[in-house]
């Protein structure tokens, strides 16, 4: 028999070879840890089976808030002002909003290099707002909260308040997830 153990093997496909002396398949699920494992009995050759990228499993972490069926694996941290408008009052001419740019630009860099970040930026040219998002699944958005976001966060929203034309400066922790 062979045990594969999906958090170190998540992919398995039969190919076309018919296995005259059968297989016998076991499923066996630990619900409260959600780990997966497959005994497969295997009585004739193991070449039945090869690697595929069709199936793929989640071993990510998963939350909820309360009892409120709102779950998520990613936390996302928020750093945001609002930029003033140019001389035409719109964004296009927006000296601030340039600058806003010019400063996530000088940052890409480091917050790419935090572990498993995706960042989003978000401008409304209507309300004004300039965001900038980083995503993190759980556990690697838990490392970098337990340092306070440093020194990032303290650095870049220092660096944004001395951005003439910038108001309402705030951070926030949200969930986010792609539903």
């Amino acid at each position: 028999a062979i045990e594969i153990n999906f958090q170190q093997h998540n992919n398995l496909k039969t190919n076309n070879i018919f296995l005259s002396l059968g297989v016998t398949i076991f499923y066996m699920m630990k619900i409260q840890s959600s780990f997966f494992a497959i005994t497969i009995g295997v009585l004739a050759s193991t070449e039945a089976f090869a690697p595929s990228s069709n199936i793929k499993f989640s071993t990510q972490l998963r939350a909820e808030i309360g009892e409120t069926g709102v779950s998520f694996e990613n936390v996302a941290r928020e750093w945001r002002c609002k930029y003033s408008p140019g001389p035409s009052g719109g964004p296009g001419d927006s000296e601030s909003l340039k600058a806003c740019q010019a400063l996530l630009d000088e940052y890409l860099p480091k917050l790419k290099a935090l572990p498993k970040a995706q960042i989003t930026r978000q401008v409304c040219g209507g309300c004004l707002d300039f965001k900038v998002s980083i995503t993190q699944p759980l556990e690697e958005h838990g490392s970098w909260a337990e340092a306070n976001y440093e020194p990032l966060e303290s650095e870049f929203m220092e660096k944004l308040k001395a951005i003439d034309g910038t108001s309402l400066h705030e951070t926030q922790e949200i969930t986010f997830e792609s539903l």
